[in-house]
């Protein structure tokens, strides 16, 4: 479902809140307005995919939901590179690198996002060097981003690396009904995040007692995907869960 400014309902002060909250808060509200022109909002169903690397570049913001951003092997494997929750940009760095090799997908029953008329934000970022420099803070923040996603490679406990895990099987294959379910046993998630079968089952308890996740034999399904969003790794935590 796609809706403009014009229509009834109209979110063009929604959005201009929402960046000057977030991603460009450094911007004044006249500015955003002039950059949200000739902009849509569309709505997604679970599943979609909002972006595929054969198509142009494309910049947005996110406005409900959880949007994850992967890549593609030709063997048809998948990597996450990211996960977008509302408030964040997503296609910064293509303005000026061109499309990205990546995809992007809702993980949420459904999701929406505003989409810029980016030949419009290329003009006035041209014009206006403080809309460049925001673009430029923003193409830094999703270097640390990825830089991130390599360390938690490494330093995420158990508990987070299972959290991704269960994030990315189930976002690969959404049910009917917009479900979330991740297939595979105790076993399989503790081969695959590299412990015991003991650990896994015990962090799959706190997960579900926390009402993040419902479990059966061979399943996991995912009841509040932006909460397991929050359960990955960021250097910036004090504490992480135990291992």
């Amino acid at each position: 479902m796609e809706r403009t400014a014009a229509q009834p309902g109209g979110f063009a002060s929604g959005v201009i809140d929402l960046l000057q909250q977030g991603s460009w808060a450094s911007l004044p509200s006249g500015t955003i307005a002039s950059l949200i022109e000739g902009g849509r909002v569309i709505e997604f169903p679970a599943g979609q995919t909002v972006y595929a690397e054969a198509d142009a570049e494309r910049l947005a913001v996110v406005l409900d939901g959880l949007l994850r951003v992967y890549m593609l092997d030709s063997d048809g494997r998948q990597v996450t590179v990211r996960y977008a929750r509302t408030g964040d940009l997503l296609g910064v760095p293509a303005l000026i690198g061109g499309p990205p090799p990546v995809f992007a997908q809702t993980v949420t029953s459904s999701g929406a996002a505003f989409f810029f008329d980016i030949d419009r934000v290329k003009r006035i970022a041209r014009s206006d060097a403080s809309v460049a420099w925001a673009l430029a803070e923003e193409s830094v923040h999703r270097l640390y981003d990825v830089l991130e996603e390599l360390a938690g490679n490494a330093f995420a406990s158990v508990r987070q690396r299972v959290a991704r895990h269960l994030l990315d099987l189930a976002a690969s294959r959404t049910e009917a009904g917009g479900r979330l379910t991740a297939c595979a046993s105790q076993q399989d998630l503790a081969n695959s995040v590299g412990s015991a079968r003991e650990v896994v089952a015990r962090v799959l308890a706190e997960l579900r007692d926390a009402h993040i996740i419902s479990t059966s034999p061979g399943r996991v399904e995912i009841l509040d995907p932006v909460r397991m969003s929050r359960e990955l790794w960021f250097r910036s935590r004090d504490k992480s869960h135990s291992p």
